[in-house]
This record gives structure tokens, sequence and C-alpha cells, in this order.
């Protein structure tokens, strides 16, 4: 132990070779300086963008930059202890979720507000050391989102990327609605039981409709929201679906989580004046097209969503606060730290429900 009572080194999960068992292992405490924070993990989730990095699928692209790499950008905790430039305001004991989406220099992007997309992005578990060890360095206490007030901290991770992404997703289709409208959430796991929450919150006038391949993943959306209906494209002729369940209006609205063999589907079934929400990265090096023809003549919008902004992380965090959505609901496992290997590998293998989140 140190002079503040936290351990020299603590337990980590390390990447040591792609698609591998992650090894269990230590690694050295850091102590905060300046605006720095350590935070004791109380939750770590596990995303789909975890397995592109434990796959080696992102290595080209400098993600992460070394072997061995802690993973998990998903982060919630408590102070353990704060840097000397850290305000008063901040505490150890203060529960706490780490914002992932840093940057190494503010830029345009970032003084805009647009901290989803800055020139030189930091991520922890991606390019840098992320949750999977009991204690966490943040770099600046602005990363850090007050979560007093919420009940279940582990479960609180999952909104630092599911739940942020999804949330900003959804805020596109704002002054794009009109009541009875219909709008399809495309993919109803972990990412889709958020956003179907989010729609039902901010538009309540609109139809929603789940499309998912899976039955049991549609089931699990619909025990967190009710939903207006569903459209399983392995059932049989989706088209088909699409014009009955819509009363051959089309979709006003789609928000899609899936991003492979799903965009020249459901952009066809956009209605006039009608936006798509690219969000999904599972079709990542997949070329899909759309009808130039019907894009413009039916004024169709088609645009991407990258994750969130620090304002709309704040946001996300006090609507779980106010009971506003359901936070615990779409996690759907807990898994100790030296089961994280197993978490990665579920989601791969596609037997993954729901959110699932180391706890320490």
């Amino acid at each position: 132990m140190n002079k503040i009572g936290i351990p020299d080194r603590h337990r980590a999960a390390f990447l040591v070779d792609f698609k591998s068992p992650l090894e269990m292992g230590y690694t050295d405490t850091a102590i905060p300086v300046g605006n720095q924070v350590l935070i004791r993990v109380s939750g770590a989730g596990i995303c789909h963008s975890d397995v592109h990095v434990w796959e080696g699928i992102w290595y080209k692209g400098g993600s992460p930059g070394k072997l061995p790499h802690i993973q998990s950008h998903e982060i919630s905790g408590t102070v353990a202890a704060i840097g000397d430039s850290v305000p008063e305001r901040i505490k150890p004991g203060d529960p706490v979720l780490v914002y992932p989406w840093q940057w190494l220099e503010d830029d345009r992007y970032t003084a805009a507000g647009l901290t989803n997309v800055p020139d030189r992005p930091v991520v922890p578990g991606i390019n840098i050391d992320g949750g999977f060890q009991e204690y966490f360095l943040v770099s600046h206490y602005r990363y850090l989102v007050d979560a007093r007030g919420i009940e279940d901290l582990p479960a609180l991770a999952p909104l630092s990327c599911g739940g942020l992404t999804t949330y900003r997703a959804v805020k596109k289709l704002d002054g794009k609605l009109q009541p009875d409208d219909y709008v399809a959430v495309v993919g109803l796991g972990g990412l889709g039981s958020y956003a179907v929450q989010y729609l039902r919150l901010l538009f309540p006038q609109v139809n929603i409709i789940g499309a998912d391949i899976r039955e049991d993943s549609i089931e699990f959306a619909e025990g967190i929201c009710r939903m207006d209906g569903y459209i399983n494209p392995a059932s049989g002729d989706t088209n088909k679906a699409i014009t009955e369940i819509t009363r051959g209006h089309g979709f006003r609205g789609v928000i899609d989580l899936v991003g492979k063999g799903t965009l020249s589907i459901y952009s066809r079934a956009l209605s006039k004046e009608g936006i798509y929400v690219m969000v999904g990265l599972m079709g990542t090096g997949i070329q899909e097209s759309i009808s130039p023809f019907f894009t413009v003549s039916m004024e169709k919008t088609i645009t991407g969503s990258y994750v969130g902004t620090l304002s709309e992380q704040h946001e996300v965090v006090d609507l779980a606060r106010k009971g506003l959505i359901n936070y615990r609901k779409p996690v759907s496992s807990r898994i100790a730290l030296e089961n994280a290997s197993k978490g990665l590998q579920n989601l791969e293998d596609g037997k993954a429900l729901g959110r699932q989140v180391v706890v320490f």
C-alpha cells in the first residue's frame, strides 16, 4: 500500500494474443497528478468494439497501440484519489461514470462541443488501456460524469457507449417525425434495448417497429420497452412485412444498429423525407448500395451517428438518475474479471442478449 491507502499493484485482464483468452495478471497502480483522477472500477462493460479489438480487426488501424492491452471503454466506479489540480467538488468516494470519447488536445471540433469526433481521439480500451482492471487512471477530471443518485453503479457503465450512442442517434430524428409515423430500430440487442426507450420517451406519438433476426432479442427488448410491432427478416419476405406493418407508408425514420446487409433493405423502405441513421459497424469493410434516384426524388436523408458528445453523456446519466430510462434491465449478464474472455466470446458468437458487464 502507498501513503494514500491505494495498492501499489492491482489485478487486470490482459489481451496478449488476438482471439486468445485474456490473461490475468497485475499492473502498477498510478498515483494521479495535476488534473488526473484515479478510479476504483465498479463496472466495465463489454461492447462489440471490444470484440473487434480482441479479434485484431482494428489492429491495422492502430487499435490497440500495443500488446499486452487492457480492454473496455465502458467504465463506472468511485473516485479513489485525485491530482492536485482537481477541483474540491470532486472527492474520494464519489460515484462516477467515465466519458470514454476523449481527446489528446483541443481542436475546432471539441471547441464546438463535438467531442465525439476530435482530430486526435484517445479512447480507453481501444487505443489506450481500459477498464478490465481494478483501478483506472482518468487523464482529466472533465471526463467524469457525476453518478450520485444512481443506485446500481456497475449497470451504469454501458451508458457511456451503448446508452450514449443510441441517444445521439435517436435525437437526430428530432423535428423529422409526425404523429403516427413509423420508426424502425434495426438490431434489438444491447443497443436496441436503449434505443426503443429513447424513442418512447422523446417521441411518444410514433409507432416503434423493432427488427431483428433473433426472436430472443425481440423478446428481450419488448420486455424492457413496449414496441408497436416487429419484423424478423429471417422468417419471411421483409419487404412485404414492412408494407403490411406500416400500412404501406414506410418508415419515416430508421435507426440502424447493425450496418451489415441492412442499408440496402431498409433505406428502400424510407418514406418521403425519411431519415436513415447509420450507427452499427458490423459491416465494416462491406459495401452496400442505395438508390440515388429514390434518395433524391423522395428527399431521403442518409446520415451517420457516432457515439455521443460529453454534453449528451451528462444528459443520459440525468435520464437514468430521474428514472426516465431503465438502465438496469439492458444489463443481462454480470461476470467476474476472470471471465471477461467468456463475455467477449459470447458476444462474438451471438449468444449475448443485452449488455454484459464485468463487475468488481
